[in-house]
Formats: C-alpha cells, sequence, structure tokens
C-alpha cells in the first residue's frame, strides 16, 4: 500500500509535465505527495557541475529560492491530493548528502529524466546517494512516460538482495492479477536460472499471472536488452535491484544501474 510519495526536483518549469504525472498517480494511489525542489548555488555553466561555483549575496540567493518555490506551489496548489511542497538550497556538490542527512521517511521516491532536470550531474548525484542510502525505492519516469497503474511489469532478475527486494516492491506496486514477466540474462546462450521459478511462485500466490524468460547475453548491454524487452512488451514499469559491489562512489552502482539511470526510456524501479 501506497501512502506517502516523494518528488524530487531542480526546476519549476523543466519539471511540471513529470510533477502532473505524479500527483496523478498520488490521486489513483490515495496518496499524500511531498515534492522538494533543490536550489543549488549558482554555476559559471552547468557542464561544469558540481565546480564552477559563482559568488552571489545570501539575500539574493535566498529571494530565488522563493521565488522558484512560490512557482511551484502555484503550479501544484490545484493537485486533487495533499501535496507539500518545501525546498532545499546549497552549493551543488552538497545537496545530495543534504537530502541523505533529511532521512525522510516515505514509501517511494520518484525522480524525473534528465531531461526535465537544469543540472543532470545533480540529478545523478540525488539517484546515486538516495539508492544506496535512503532506504527506499526509487522509480525513475522519464518526460514522455508516467507512472500509472501496474498492470503489466517486468523484473531483471538475479538472485541477489537488492533484485529480492525489488520484487517486494514490485508487488506492493502493482495491480491486483498484473501480469508480471521475470527475465533473466545470462551468458552467450540462454540458460534457466533455478531462482527465477520461485519468484514465480511467490508471485503466484500473491495473485500475478508471472512467467519466466531466459535470454542470452549477445554482447549488448543488459540495460539495453531489459529496456527493450519492457518495451516491446508495453510494461508499464521496469523493476531491478540497484546493485552495489562497494561503497566507494566510483564503483558503487553496477553498469546496468547506472546505464538506466542515464538512459531512463520507461519508468524504472530501483531497489537496495
Amino acid at each position: 500500500m501506497i501512502r506517502d510519495l516523494l518528488a524530487i526536483v531542480d526546476c519549476p518549469d523543466q519539471s511540471m509535465p513529470f510533477l502532473d504525472g505524479v500527483l496523478a498517480f498520488a490521486e489513483h494511489q490515495q496518496a499524500e505527495a511531498e515534492v522538494t525542489l533543490l536550489t543549488p548555488g549558482p554555476l559559471a555553466s552547468p557542464a561544469l557541475a558540481p565546480f564552477g561555483a559563482l559568488y552571489v549575496p545570501e539575500p539574493t540567493l535566498e529571494a530565488e529560492e522563493a521565488a522558484r518555490l512560490a512557482v511551484l506551489r502555484g503550479r501544484c496548489g490545484s493537485a486533487p491530493v495533499t501535496t507539500i511542497v518545501h525546498g532545499l538550497r546549497d552549493d551543488v556538490a552538497w545537496l545530495a548528502g543534504d537530502l541523505r542527512h533529511r532521512r525522510q521517511i516515505v514509501d517511494l521516491i520518484l525522480i524525473g529524466g534528465a531531461e526535465g532536470w537544469a543540472l543532470p550531474w545533480l540529478r545523478r548525484r540525488v539517484i546515486e546517494t538516495l539508492l544506496l542510502a535512503a532506504g527506499t525505492p526509487v522509480v525513475l519516469v522519464p518526460r514522455d512516460r508516467h507512472l500509472t497503474r501496474i498492470r503489466r511489469a517486468v523484473i531483471g532478475w538475479t538472485p541477489s538482495p537488492e533484485a529480492a527486494r525489488a520484487v517486494h516492491d514490485l508487488v506492493r506496486l502493482a495491480e491486483p492479477g498484473a501480469e508480471i514477466d521475470i527475465v533473466t540474462i545470462t551468458g552467450h546462450h540462454p540458460a534457466d536460472e533455478p531462482s527465477a521459478a520461485e519468484v514465480q511462485r511467490h508471485l503466484a500466490r500473491h495473485g500475478f499471472v508471472a512467467h519466466v524468460h531466459a535470454f542470452a547475453n549477445e554482447d549488448r548491454l543488459e540495460a539495453d536488452l531489459l529496456q527493450k524487452y519492457a518495451l516491446d512488451a508495453h510494461a508499464d514499469l521496469l523493476a531491478l535491484g540497484g546493485f552495489a559491489h562497494s561503497r566507494v562512489r566510483e564503483i558503487a552502482l553496477g553498469g546496468v544501474t547506472r546505464t538506466l539511470i542515464a538512459e531512463t526510456r520507461l519508468p524504472v524501479l530501483l531497489s537496495h
């Protein structure tokens, strides 16, 4: 049961198509929504982030943040669900850490595609930080898609704690009786993954129609294979574990996760 959503944005204008979808999803879930607007300090160029900070007097920064929040509150004010808008302002390098330190407890965190962010570097940093530290599933929603009723889903399965958590998170999100494809990707030849049958059994006991599909890698990126399969299947959501191999950020997230963060083509649920 989803009753508490958090959406994170950094630009009121660019993020409105994403927020419209978030608020519609919140209405369907009978949930309340919180929106956090991140306001980084000014940069010489977005391409320089996290470097290239410019000095601007504090009163000017406060006034700019207040104006941005007023715009966002005005646009969310007519939402059919309870919506709380608040802001965080800091140097761009520290904003993701500020979010982590708030330890906000919600059911689901939603973040739009890179095209809805003024600073794509900040978006990636926020996703990586929250995925590793928040203990809450993160859903990435590209600009041309909305998170809707989950009647058809695909889960990228590998036997790992992260993937198991993705299964449990998907069970909470999917509509009763939804069809769920369990996709495993092996080496150069398709091979059965015994644990996938256990996932199928578990989903069937929850009333879902579950099928297992095994594919060979064929030297393609796993993220591309998973997204192509999900799009061809007209899935509402792709779910998988946000894999971590080390707490050192540069090597923390697996290649599939990094690719999906950079190139999100349909709503993607990441669990860790």
